[in-house]
């Protein structure tokens, strides 16, 4: 039987979602919660994988299990037994041909953002301390909407994988200090998000004299701009046909 469940997490100190040999990883915390509240080892299957200091508010995760479950008695244990940046929720049964990340038609990120000093989001905002044309950014975005291929916010040692993506909506908001920049496309290439919000970032305060169309179009990542901080990224969504 297949159960499909959600996953919420400070990433802060994890080296990122996926299991690996030199770094406490959220799968691996997860994995190792369920496999001693169920009394058999489980292994876990994400939606996709975030990077070391990245955040997620919805990730989704299935596993295989041969019993019945109780959702909120085996949660409960579970998130006893997780440490106090994670959490897991809306357990339920699937039908055992859906897979986290097969069946995902999208995700959406967020990435925010400050110009002042935040004590109490220190971990979950990059802070900007130069003058930014926000107006520049916003001007810049709309290049983003649609398929296209994303090689130029490739980071480099993966220029083997298919960096075709379409990107289904993409937006800036702005709320006094704070700024939030959401993207919602059906895949996304290995830190493509912080490239585009690092390259954001230096067209707004005029290191990149280019635009994202033109950026776009070279398909090469040595004239895009900074790759953007990790802690600033939350891992919104990840949406399926089923109401999950």
């Amino acid at each position: 039987m297949r159960y499909f469940f959600r996953v919420e997490y400070d990433g802060s100190r994890f080296g990122g979602w996926q299991i690996q040999p030199n770094a406490v990883t959220i799968q691996q915390e997860v994995e190792k919660a369920f496999s001693t509240a169920l009394r058999t080892p489980v292994k876990i299957t994400g939606a996709g994988r975030t990077d070391a200091g990245v955040h997620a508010r919805a990730q989704g995760a299935h596993f295989d299990y041969e019993k019945e479950i109780d959702p909120k008695t085996c949660m409960k244990s579970v998130n006893a037994l997780l440490p106090s940046e994670i959490a897991v929720y809306n357990l339920c049964r699937v039908e055992d041909s859906f897979h986290a990340r097969y069946s995902a038609f999208s995700r959406r990120y967020c990435y925010y953002l400050s110009s002042r000093k935040r004590p109490l989001y220190n971990k979950q905002v990059w802070i900007i301390n130069c003058n930014i044309n926000w107006d520049r950014i916003e001007q810049n975005i709309r290049f983003l909407e649609g398929t296209h291929d994303f090689s130029s916010f490739r980071v480099s040692g993966y220029n083997n994988d298919n960096a075709v993506c379409t990107v289904k909506t993409v937006s800036f908001e702005q709320d006094n200090d704070n700024c939030i920049f959401t993207i919602e496309a059906n895949r996304f290439i290995y830190k493509m998000v912080r490239s585009i919000v690092g390259t954001l970032i230096d067209v707004g305060r005029g290191k990149c004299n280019s635009n994202l169309e033109n950026i776009l179009t070279l398909k090469d990542r040595r004239f895009a701009g900074m790759t953007a901080p990790p802690n600033g990224l939350v891992l919104e969504d990840v949406r399926y046909r089923e109401v999950l």
